[in-house]
C-alpha cells in the first residue's frame, strides 16, 4: 500500500509532483509496450477483415464449383395446371412433350358405413340435448323463404326441446305459408335413413323453398344439413327434401363406451393394430378424438380422420402406392366397431403409382414428383390428362450473371479493403498492413487468376474474359482498371452460342474458377499468411502482455520506493525543525534571565 503523502509539509517542496515526473520517465519502456501492443491489435484486426473478404470471394467461387451456379436450367411448362417442373444442372436444355396419364394415390379405408347410432322418428321424440347429434343445438330463432314471404321457426332449449317439436314446427311453418296459395298442400317432416326429410302432398302448384335467412340465431338448419338449401319445385317437381347430413353421429370427444358406437364391447385394454403399430385404448376413458390423434402420432404411416358429413372413420397413406392398410383388432372390437377391420378388405380402395409418358416413353413413380423422366428434371403432377404439354429446359442466363455479378462484387471488394489495409496516402496514418509483401500484391495476383484461361483449353470460350468479364475499356488510363466489371452483351452471346461450354468453364472444379479457389483456401488456411500473421500476432502479444506485467510491477515497486524516502526525509526534517525551535527557546530563555 502506496505511504500517505502530505506533500513537503517540512521541506516546503512538491514531492508529489517531484515523485510523478521521476515515475513518468520510469513509465516509458511500459508506454512503449503498449503503443506496440495496440499496433500488434490493429494488425492482428486487419488480418480477421482481409481474411472475411477473401472467405466471401470464396464463397462466390464455389457458388460455381461447388453448386454449379454456371449450370442453372429454367424448366417452362406450357400447362403449369397440369404439372410444374424443376431443372438441375445436369439437366439437358431442349424441349419434351409430357403428359400426365395417371396421378398417384394413396390407399384409402372408409368404414362400409355409419359409426354411431342413428336417430329415427321414435327417438326424435326424446331432447335434443340426449339425441347423438353432429353437434350442439342453440336456442334462437331459424328463417325460411317461402314463396318470397320469410316465415319464423323458435328452437327452444335443446335440454327440454325435443327433436320431433323443432321439425314439426319447421313443417307447419312451411305449410303455413304454402297453404296461403295451395290450400290443399299438407307438410311433414320425418326421419328417413337418419336423415331429416320435409314431404309435401296434395300440392297443386311448385312452391319455391330456401332454408336460412340474415340473421338466425340458432344454428339448428346447419346441423339439421338443410341451411343454405333452396328447392325451386317442391311440390309438383319435387315432393321431399332432404337433409345433407346424418342427425345421429358417432360422438368424438366423449368416452368410447358412451361414443354410440354400435358393436363395441366395453373394455380397458383394448388394442387396434395399424400396419403392425399397436394403438392402445381404453373405451371407459379414451374418445374417439384421442384415438384418431394417438394413431396420427404414431409410426404407422398413416393419418386418421372423421368424415362428418357421412358419419366414417377416413385413414389415409400418408405415401402413395398400392400397398394395402392392415387394420387388426389385436384386442377389442374397436376396428369392428368403425367397420374397418379386417382392413384389407372392402373398406378400402388401394392406391395408385403415377404415370408420365415423355416424348412416347412411358415413366411410372410411386409419388406424383417424378425423377426419373428426364435427367437432371423433377416433375410435380397436378391433373390427369390424356393430352400433351411441352416442357422447355433452356439455360438460366439471368441465374448466372447474378451470380458472376457476385464473384465481380466481392473480388471488387477485397480490392478496396486491401487498398485501405495497404496504402499510405499523403496525409493520412499507413494501413496496418503496409509493407508485407504478399499481402500488398494479393489483389492484383488474385485478378490474374480470375482472368487466366483455364490450362489446355482451346476455342473461343477458355476464359472469364470470353465471357464478359473485363478490367476496363482497352486504353484505359494506367490506374484506372483496378477493378473488375461485366459485359452484359458479351455473356449474353456466349450463353447463346454455346451453354453447355459457359457451365463447363464455370461449374468445374477443375475448370477456370479452379486455380483461384485453391489460391484463396491456400491463404486463408492455417498455413497461409494470414492464419501465420494472426498466429504470429497472437504470440506477439501474449509476450508484450507477459512484459507489461514486469514494467508494471518494476514501476509500482519503484513508486513505493521514492515515496518511503520522500516520507523519511520529511520526518526528518521536521524532527529537526522540532529541535531546533526547543533550541531557540532555551536561548532565549537564558538571555531573559541573563538580563536581570
Amino acid at each position: 500500500m502506496p505511504a500517505i503523502q502530505f506533500g513537503g509539509v517540512a521541506s516546503g517542496l512538491d514531492t508529489k509532483s517531484i515523485i510523478s515526473a521521476l515515475m513518468d520517465i520510469e513509465r516509458q519502456p511500459l508506454l512503449r509496450l503498449q503503443v506496440q501492443a495496440s499496433t500488434l491489435t490493429t494488425r492482428k484486426a486487419a488480418y480477421g477483415t482481409l481474411g472475411t473478404a477473401l472467405g466471401d470471394l470464396l464463397a462466390k467461387v464455389q457458388a460455381f464449383t461447388l453448386t454449379s451456379a454456371g449450370s442453372a436450367r429454367t424448366a417452362t411448362s406450357a400447362d403449369p395446371t397440369r404439372f410444374t417442373a424443376a431443372a438441375g444442372s445436369t439437366a439437358i436444355p431442349g424441349q419434351y412433350r409430357v403428359s400426365v396419364d395417371r396421378l398417384a394415390t394413396a390407399t384409402k379405408a372408409t368404414s362400409t358405413s355409419a359409426v354411431g347410432t342413428a336417430v329415427t322418428d321414435a327417438t326424435a321424440v326424446g331432447t335434443m340435448a340426449s339425441l347423438p347429434l353432429p353437434g350442439t343445438v342453440t336456442a334462437g330463432q331459424v328463417g325460411l323463404a317461402v314463396d318470397g314471404q320469410i316465415v319464423s321457426v323458435t328452437v327452444g332449449d335443446p335440454a327440454t326441446t325435443s327433436l320431433k317439436s323443432v321439425m314439426d314446427g319447421i313443417a307447419a311453418a312451411i305449410q303455413a305459408r304454402v297453404q296461403a296459395t295451395d290450400a290443399g298442400a299438407a307438410v311433414s317432416a320425418s326421419i328417413v335413413g337418419n336423415q331429416l326429410r320435409f314431404t309435401i302432398t296434395g300440392a297443386a302448384a311448385d312452391h319455391d323453398i330456401v332454408f336460412g335467412v340474415a340473421g338466425d340465431t340458432s344454428n339448428a338448419l346447419s346441423l339439421f344439413g338443410v341451411a343454405g338449401q333452396h328447392v325451386a319445385n317442391f311440390g309438383l317437381g319435387a315432393t321431399t327434401i332432404t337433409g345433407s347430413t346424418l342427425l345421429g353421429v358417432a360422438q368424438a370427444a366423449v368416452p368410447l363406451d358412451s361414443a354410440g358406437l354400435t358393436g363395441l364391447a366395453s373394455t380397458t385394454s383394448g388394442v387396434l393394430t395399424i400396419n403392425g403399430v399397436a394403438i392402445a385404448y381404453d373405451t371407459t376413458v379414451d374418445s374417439l378424438n384421442t384415438v384418431l390423434t394417438r394413431i396420427n402420432n404414431s409410426q404407422a404411416g398413416v393419418v386418421a380422420s372423421i368424415d362428418r358429413t357421412n358419419d366414417r372413420i377416413v385413414i389415409t397413406r400418408k405415401t402413395a402406392g398400392a400397398s394395402a392398410i392392415s387394420i387388426v383388432d389385436t384386442a377389442g372390437t374397436l376396428g369392428a366397431a368403425l367397420n374397418l377391420a379386417p382392413g384389407t378388405t372392402n373398406a378400402q380402395v388401394i392406391g395408385q403409382g403415377a404415370q408420365v409418358t415423355v416424348d412416347g416413353r412411358v415413366v411410372t413413380s410411386d409419388t406424383n414428383t417424378v425423377t426419373n423422366a428426364i435427367d437432371g428434371v423433377t416433375l410435380t403432377l397436378l391433373d390427369q390428362s390424356a393430352t400433351t404439354a411441352t416442357l422447355t429446359i433452356g439455360v438460366d442466363g439471368a441465374a448466372i450473371e447474378r451470380s458472376l455479378n457476385d464473384l465481380v462484387g466481392s473480388y471488387n471488394a477485397l480490392a478496396d479493403t486491401l487498398d485501405k489495409l495497404t496504402t499510405h496516402a499523403q496525409g493520412a496514418p499507413a494501413g496496418p498492413l503496409e509493407g508485407d509483401a504478399t499481402i500488398t500484391g494479393l489483389a492484383l495476383s488474385l485478378r490474374s487468376l480470375i482472368m487466366a484461361p483455364g490450362a489446355g483449353l482451346t476455342g473461343s470460350l477458355v476464359s472469364l474474359g470470353d465471357l464478359g468479364v473485363n478490367s476496363g475499356a482497352v486504353g484505359s488510363k494506367v490506374g484506372t482498371t483496378t477493378r473488375l466489371s461485366i459485359n452484359a452483351a458479351k455473356l449474353t452471346s456466349a450463353l447463346a452460342s454455346d451453354p453447355t461450354r459457359v457451365a463447363y468453364l464455370l461449374s468445374s472444379s477443375a475448370g477456370i474458377l479452379g486455380p483461384l479457389q485453391d489460391r484463396i483456401k491456400a491463404l486463408t488456411g492455417a498455413d497461409g499468411p494470414i492464419g501465420a500473421g494472426t498466429s504470429g500476432i497472437d504470440a506477439e502479444l501474449r509476450s508484450n502482455a507477459a512484459a507489461q506485467a514486469q514494467q508494471q510491477a518494476r514501476i509500482d515497486l519503484k513508486q513505493r520506493a521514492l515515496e518511503a524516502k520522500f516520507a523519511a526525509l520529511e520526518a526528518a526534517l521536521a524532527q529537526l525543525q522540532s529541535q531546533s525551535s526547543q533550541v531557540s527557546a532555551q536561548v532565549n530563555s537564558f538571555v531573559s534571565n541573563s538580563g536581570r
